[in-house]
């Protein structure tokens, strides 16, 4: 199989010819290693360019106007203000804390205008991508959720936590106004005919539990996301959450919004890779599952084949796994770690 083909196999809980693999490569050490230069950017070519090189099956590839990510590049230490009004210092690659968001309350939702779904270079860096994805990996198209963008780019979390309880139908409003921006976006980049899957990032939980209480979520936020997941599957694409932390408590409706994949059962926050297959069989795709905070920075070569060795036990059987560490892969993780588990999964995930 071409790693599209594997990797869509997979996602659809299918069983293809070899466990495919993912993972965010956020490792600027990884890139100069393989591809011989590091990008100022994170740019869709150099990304499927390494993915390809090092045998990962898929590519994830953000829209531009991803909140936390550069559209130009600023010198370490700048501060700047991106198209949403959210101000970052640059600190890091490729993705930026944010600083200082836009709304505070109504009245600043008021004056507030999103940015122009339809402007010319929303999907440069996909296009850019598809344009040199000639080892055929699978494509997905990055996007943001509704949780992120209200408690974390719009309002920050304790305007956002307070608007709950003072405002909740300016949360419904924002929530609503921002899923509608993103289908736009998403309506656009299906036709670019290159894309495989959607990617929605929207992280509620911490190591120990939800962000907010459960009941919240489903008032709040699991409406919209179904809206989106369901617009995003109008278009004929699957869909993929990345969801960290503990999310025991919220992922049962998160499953029921349509949701292919779930990205990136993290081992650290207690998410239990064979609990989640035994509970959801043949209806969701496990991505993830090698530590990427203890195993892949500080463990032995010999721990991290381990490790992916167990993933690969429990994950395979039955299809519909894809291996990735449980967040990405960054610049604290050694390459020989990198590289000993890609190549695990290359002698011991036949089927």
């Amino acid at each position: 199989m071409k790693p599209r083909e594997r990797f869509l196999t997979a996602l659809n809980c299918g069983i293809p010819d070899l466990v495919p693999l993912f993972d965010h490569l956020f490792s600027p050490r990884l890139q100069k290693e393989v591809l011989g230069y590091t990008s100022d950017l994170y740019d869709g070519e150099s990304i499927v360019r390494l993915a390809d090189k090092i045998g990962v099956d898929s590519s994830w590839i953000p829209v531009n106007g991803f909140c936390g990510t550069e559209e130009e590049v600023h010198a370490e230490g700048t501060k700047y203000t991106d198209e949403w009004g959210v101000s970052y210092i640059k600190n890091g690659w490729p993705i930026m804390a944010q600083r200082e968001t836009p709304i505070k309350d109504r009245n600043d939702w008021t004056n507030y205008r999103l940015p122009d779904a339809n402007a010319s270079f929303r999907l440069d860096r996909i296009a850019r991508a598809i344009k040199a994805n000639e080892g055929e990996t699978a494509i997905l198209c990055g996007m943001l959720g509704p949780f992120t963008m209200m408690s974390w780019y719009f309002m920050d979390l304790p305007n956002f936590s307070m608007a709950m309880f003072t405002d909740p139908q300016l949360v419904h409003e924002m929530n609503n106004a921002y899923i509608d921006w993103a289908l736009a976006v998403a309506n656009r980049a299906a036709k670019l005919e290159g894309i495989d899957a959607f990617f929605i990032s929207d992280d509620w939980g911490s190591t120990s539990g939800p962000l907010i209480a459960p009941d919240q979520f489903d008032e709040f936020f699991i409406p919209p996301f179904r809206k989106m997941v369901q617009g995003l599957k109008s278009l004929g694409f699957p869909v993929i959450m990345h969801n960290d932390g503990n999310i025991w408590d919220m992922l049962d409706g998160l499953v029921e919004t349509g949701i292919s994949g779930y990205n990136p059962v993290e081992r650290a926050a207690g998410m239990d890779l064979k609990k989640v297959k035994e509970h959801y069989p043949g209806k969701l795709c496990c991505i993830g599952n090698v530590d990427n905070k203890i195993t892949l920075v500080s463990g032995s070569v010999e721990e991290v084949i381990a490790e992916t060795k167990e993933c690969l036990e429990i994950g395979m059987p039955g299809g519909g796994y894809i291996l990735s560490s449980d967040h990405s892969f960054h610049d604290d993780i050694p390459l020989e770690n990198i590289f000993a588990m890609i190549e695990t999964v290359k002698k011991f995930g036949k089927y």
